[in-house]
């Protein structure tokens, strides 16, 4: 029986989302020959070569793309059927003519006559505007009715050109107070009922746009959307306790244009999947903000932060920020300390949006520190002419000690260990790190762990420098099956002039801490059978069990290696980036120590299933490699390395 609950032309793309849906749901029924409605990634990969989108990643996330579109349609029908299903009102509603034409119905904002969107288009936006100046609901119909309307290319083209909505719609994506609407996002809202992309159509691609790894958590639109919103709570001080800098930044912000088009366009250029969607999105940003009637200049300002919205992630988490050269060739690359401020600002608002755990605490950090470095550096001068920045550290530090015999030995250890470790840790880390130095002073070596935060543990080593003593630590990491998310590795003169290591690592032993604290005593035994040569690093590593607990499939990730000799003053700067895997710091670092490199620094950033491990490197003599034929070598006997892992996995 017809109902005509679902009107003619709103039924083709229901009846292709459900076509899609039903047949995947098939499939995943038959590949695991009962019923399994699990989309893992090995699944992902089987289907999208069977449903013919191709094979590889790309095959993947265009068809977990077409499937994240179609299941965006049934959850739309689904609310749109639930509306129109509940039972009229009993009484008559309260209506109030307000001009415009939009009218107030039971104190939510509606439109007077539907019919008027087609010849006033920005009616539909006005509808939001003055829901947001009022504080008020929109009312279900006038939604309705604008989801009817967007539905209509001819709408969508008329609303563009007009230059009232291109007005309200820039108005609407700059709002920072809270509102009544849905989940009390603008941005959300927008894009629900379809207005977004009637805007902004180069912003259809990326709908339900997925990457094929566990970092990136949502789809490129809900996380364009949540970018958006994050700004928005850093901006109204929500979260000044968790991030104070970046509040303060965003409670400040002077062209609210530039910042939140940018967090909204920043990955606009990954309609066709590329690895160069910063330099498309520079090149469409011009043309969606010329169309919407943005400031020439505000554009440029977009373009420019669309272009680098990587650039201070990848400087701070795979570049040493305590380097001169660094932190002037990043500051050259920014557009002066306006143009900084907006760029700490749009990448904490990237990377927090990512997955509910990509801002980790030692990102927020590195990036905090690059921040206040890249600061110093465009109004004062390089941070080595000025020990204000790390004076009020040490003073910090200093209130947290009291015993006279530990402030002795921490006055030392504050002027002995590299700046940069000053900047990278939390004061109450680094009170702990001393106690955990001065206990080690009469030991050889002395491994413990420093700070819980379920289920990572942070665990710290202290010994006698030397060579190949990285590659030792994460042999015994690698062989109590402890994952590696970032470490630090920090050299230091003690009081009695030994050349002392306390390296740093952030570990994750199974589903709990309390794993990698019973992992303690063999870490210390392995270590110590190291330092006397008992056994080899290669021996421990190879002679442990595979662990089980992480060993799901995931996406495969293609090896890369570089070397940078414009990045640091003083050292070669090796890049590593591949699919993570227990023991791969180890053979990384195991391979260097073969080549006669001495590691002088290492930056271990693990992104989901992707890692991107950076190695300061000099040759024997203590210079940078700089013949070409030896940094071929590097990189085909690493790369060597990463293939002989890769096969040693399991299928």
């Amino acid at each position: 029986m017809h109902r005509g609950v679902i009107l003619a032309r709103e039924w083709p793309p229901i009846e292709q989302a459900t076509t899609l849906l039903f047949r995947v749901r098939n499939l995943l029924h038959l590949y695991a020959g009962r019923r399994s409605d699990r989309l893992s990634f090995d699944r992902q990969e089987a289907l999208a070569k069977d449903l013919g989108y191709g094979g590889g990643g790309a095959g993947v996330e265009s068809f977990m793309s077409e499937y994240y579109r179609n299941a965006r349609v049934i959850a739309q029908t689904r609310e749109l059927m639930l509306s129109r299903a509940e039972p009229p009102p009993k009484r008559k509603p309260r209506e109030k003519s307000i001009g415009n034409g939009l009218k107030l119905t039971n104190d939510q904002v509606s439109i007077e006559n539907p019919s008027a969107l087609e010849r006033d288009p920005a009616l539909a936006l006005r509808v939001y505007d003055e829901a947001v100046r009022r504080d008020l609901p929109v009312y279900a119909f006038a939604r309705d009715a604008i989801v009817r309307a967007v539905s209509e290319p001819s709408f969508c083209e008329a609303l563009r050109a007009n230059e009232e909505a291109a007005r309200l719609f820039v108005k609407l994506c700059t709002v920072v107070q809270r509102t009544r609407l849905r989940d009390e996002s603008v941005l959300k809202e927008l894009h629900d009922v379809g207005l977004l992309v009637a805007m902004i159509p180069e912003f259809s691609p990326v709908v339900g746009r997925v990457h094929h790894d566990v970092y990136h958590t949502y789809t490129v639109d809900v996380h364009s959307v949540a970018a958006v919103d994050r700004l928005r709570a850093f901006a109204r001080g929500e979260m000044a306790g968790e991030h104070p800098l970046a509040s303060r930044i965003a409670a400040e912000i002077s062209r609210p244009n530039v910042m939140f088009f940018a967090a909204l366009l920043h990955d606009i250029g990954k309609d066709e999947g590329g690895k160069n969607h910063s330099e498309r999105g520079f090149d469409m940003v011009a043309e969606i903000l010329g169309r919407l009637g943005v400031p020439e200049l505000d554009t440029r300002e977009v373009q420019h932060l669309v272009l680098k919205h990587l650039r201070m992630y990848h400087v701070a988490t795979r570049r040493d920020i305590d380097d001169p050269a660094t932190l002037e060739a990043f500051s050259e690359e920014v557009h002066g300390r306006e143009g900084l401020r907006e760029l700490y600002l749009l990448t904490i608002c990237d990377v927090s949006t990512t997955s509910p755990t990509a801002l980790t605490s030692w990102k927020a950090r590195v990036l905090e520190s690059l921040y206040l470095s890249a600061d110093s550096v465009l109004s004062e001068g390089t941070r080595a002419e000025s020990e204000e920045g790390l004076e009020r550290i040490r003073n910090a530090v200093r209130a947290q000690v009291s015993e006279r015999g530990e402030r002795d030995f921490l006055e030392h250890f504050l002027h002995a260990m590299p700046d940069r470790y000053l900047y990278a840790n939390d004061v109450v880390d680094i009170v702990r790190h001393s106690r955990f130095a001065r206990a080690s002073q009469m030991k050889h070596v002395n491994v413990t762990v420093v700070t819980n935060h379920e289920p990572y543990v942070e665990l710290g080593f202290i010994a006698d420098d030397k060579p190949g003593l990285l590659a030792m630590i994460t042999a015994t990491l690698a062989a109590s099956r402890l994952k590696i998310l970032s470490a630090q590795v920090h050299t230091w003169i003690d009081a009695y002039g030994r050349k002392r290591a306390l390296d740093l690592f952030w570990v994750r032993g199974g589903q709990s801490a309390a794993t990698t604290h019973s992992a303690l005593p063999r870490l210390e035994r392995d270590f110590q059978r190291l330092l006397s040569h008992e056994i080899s690093p290669a021996e421990l590593v190879t002679g442990s069990k595979r662990s089980t607990w992480s060993d799901r499939p995931m996406p495969k990730i293609a090896a890369e290696v570089s070397v940078d000799n414009r990045a640091s003053t003083q050292n070669s700067v090796i890049e590593v980036t591949t699919g993570d895997q227990i023991g791969l710091l180890f053979w990384l670092s195991h391979t260097l120590q073969i080549l006669g490199l001495q590691i002088n620094l290492a930056k271990i950033n693990t992104e989901g299933s992707q890692v991107a491990d950076v190695f300061y490197v000099t040759d024997q003599n203590g210079a940078k490699v700089t013949d070409p034929e030896r940094i071929e070598t590097i990189k085909n006997r690493l790369l060597s390395t990463l293939a002989h892992l890769e096969k040693a996995q399991p299928a």
